[in-house]
Protein backbone atom coordinates (compact mmCIF):
# COMPACT_ATOMS: atom_id res chain seq x y z
CA UNK A 1 0.00 0.00 0.00
CA UNK A 2 1.33 3.44 -0.87
CA UNK A 3 0.23 6.66 0.76
CA UNK A 4 1.36 9.81 -1.02
CA UNK A 5 3.90 7.71 -2.94
CA UNK A 6 5.35 6.26 0.28
CA UNK A 7 5.66 2.46 0.40
CA UNK A 8 7.92 2.06 3.42
CA UNK A 9 6.54 2.17 6.96
CA UNK A 10 9.39 4.39 8.18
CA UNK A 11 8.73 6.91 5.40
CA UNK A 12 5.00 6.52 5.96
CA UNK A 13 5.46 7.63 9.55
CA UNK A 14 7.52 10.61 8.36
CA UNK A 15 4.85 11.50 5.78
CA UNK A 16 2.14 11.32 8.45
CA UNK A 17 4.16 13.56 10.77
CA UNK A 18 4.73 16.02 7.90
CA UNK A 19 1.00 15.99 7.11
CA UNK A 20 0.25 16.70 10.75
CA UNK A 21 2.61 19.66 10.55
CA UNK A 22 0.67 20.99 7.56
CA UNK A 23 3.20 20.17 4.87
CA UNK A 24 2.84 17.05 2.76
CA UNK A 25 5.99 16.21 0.83
CA UNK A 26 6.65 13.43 -1.66
CA UNK A 27 9.79 11.64 -0.57
CA UNK A 28 12.55 11.23 -3.10
CA UNK A 29 13.43 7.78 -4.42
CA UNK A 30 16.86 7.89 -2.75
CA UNK A 31 15.22 8.58 0.60
CA UNK A 32 12.86 5.65 0.12
CA UNK A 33 15.78 3.30 -0.67
CA UNK A 34 17.73 4.53 2.35
CA UNK A 35 14.68 4.19 4.58
CA UNK A 36 14.08 0.67 3.25
CA UNK A 37 17.69 -0.31 3.95
CA UNK A 38 17.49 1.15 7.45
CA UNK A 39 14.21 -0.65 8.07
CA UNK A 40 15.70 -3.96 6.93
CA UNK A 41 18.65 -3.49 9.28
CA UNK A 42 16.36 -2.59 12.18
CA UNK A 43 14.09 -5.57 11.44
CA UNK A 44 17.00 -8.01 11.86
CA UNK A 45 16.70 -9.45 15.35
CA UNK A 46 19.68 -8.73 17.58
CA UNK A 47 22.00 -11.62 18.28
CA UNK A 48 21.82 -13.31 14.88
CA UNK A 49 25.59 -13.30 14.56
CA UNK A 50 25.95 -14.63 18.09
CA UNK A 51 23.46 -17.42 17.43
CA UNK A 52 25.46 -18.56 14.43
CA UNK A 53 28.48 -19.12 16.67
CA UNK A 54 27.47 -22.20 18.64
CA UNK A 55 29.83 -24.05 20.95
CA UNK A 56 29.40 -27.78 21.50
CA UNK A 57 30.27 -29.16 24.92
CA UNK A 58 32.83 -31.92 25.37
CA UNK A 59 30.10 -34.31 26.52
CA UNK A 60 28.08 -33.63 23.34
CA UNK A 61 31.18 -34.32 21.24
CA UNK A 62 31.76 -37.60 23.07
CA UNK A 63 28.12 -38.60 22.60
CA UNK A 64 28.35 -37.80 18.90
CA UNK A 65 31.49 -39.94 18.59
CA UNK A 66 29.87 -42.82 20.49
CA UNK A 67 26.82 -42.63 18.20
CA UNK A 68 29.05 -42.65 15.12
CA UNK A 69 30.97 -45.70 16.38
CA UNK A 70 27.72 -47.54 17.20
CA UNK A 71 26.28 -46.76 13.76
CA UNK A 72 29.42 -48.03 12.06
CA UNK A 73 29.54 -51.23 14.13
CA UNK A 74 27.97 -54.33 12.62
CA UNK A 75 24.69 -55.59 14.07
CA UNK A 76 26.16 -59.10 14.36
CA UNK A 77 29.65 -59.56 15.73
CA UNK A 78 30.93 -62.44 13.63
CA UNK A 79 33.89 -63.00 15.98
CA UNK A 80 31.58 -63.61 18.98
CA UNK A 81 29.26 -65.82 16.93
CA UNK A 82 32.21 -67.91 15.76
CA UNK A 83 33.59 -68.16 19.32
CA UNK A 84 30.34 -69.40 20.86
CA UNK A 85 29.55 -71.65 17.91
CA UNK A 86 32.93 -73.30 18.37
CA UNK A 87 32.28 -73.79 22.11
CA UNK A 88 28.85 -75.32 21.40
CA UNK A 89 30.26 -77.60 18.70
CA UNK A 90 32.96 -78.82 21.11
CA UNK A 91 30.38 -79.31 23.87
CA UNK A 92 32.24 -76.87 26.10
CA UNK A 93 29.51 -74.23 26.38
CA UNK A 94 27.72 -74.69 29.67
CA UNK A 95 24.58 -72.80 30.57
CA UNK A 96 24.38 -71.70 34.21
CA UNK A 97 20.62 -71.80 34.76
CA UNK A 98 20.89 -70.32 38.28
CA UNK A 99 22.83 -67.32 36.94
CA UNK A 100 20.23 -66.78 34.20
CA UNK A 101 17.34 -67.06 36.68
CA UNK A 102 18.97 -64.54 39.05
CA UNK A 103 19.51 -62.10 36.19
CA UNK A 104 15.85 -62.46 35.13
CA UNK A 105 14.63 -61.76 38.67
CA UNK A 106 16.95 -58.74 39.03
CA UNK A 107 15.69 -57.34 35.73
CA UNK A 108 12.03 -57.87 36.71
CA UNK A 109 12.62 -56.13 40.06
CA UNK A 110 14.38 -53.23 38.34
CA UNK A 111 11.44 -52.84 35.96
CA UNK A 112 8.93 -52.83 38.82
CA UNK A 113 10.97 -50.30 40.79
CA UNK A 114 11.14 -48.06 37.73
CA UNK A 115 7.33 -48.09 37.55
CA UNK A 116 6.83 -47.31 41.26
CA UNK A 117 9.90 -46.57 43.41
CA UNK A 118 7.75 -46.92 46.57
CA UNK A 119 6.96 -50.61 45.99
CA UNK A 120 8.30 -52.97 48.66
CA UNK A 121 9.19 -56.59 47.91
CA UNK A 122 8.60 -59.15 50.67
Amino acid sequence: MAVNGVKNSANLANAIQSADAGKVEKPEKANIKNAAANYAKAATPPGIKEAANVQISQKAKEMSLAKKIAEESPDIRDDKVAYFKDLIDKGEYKVDSEKIANAMVREAMRDELAKDPGVVFR
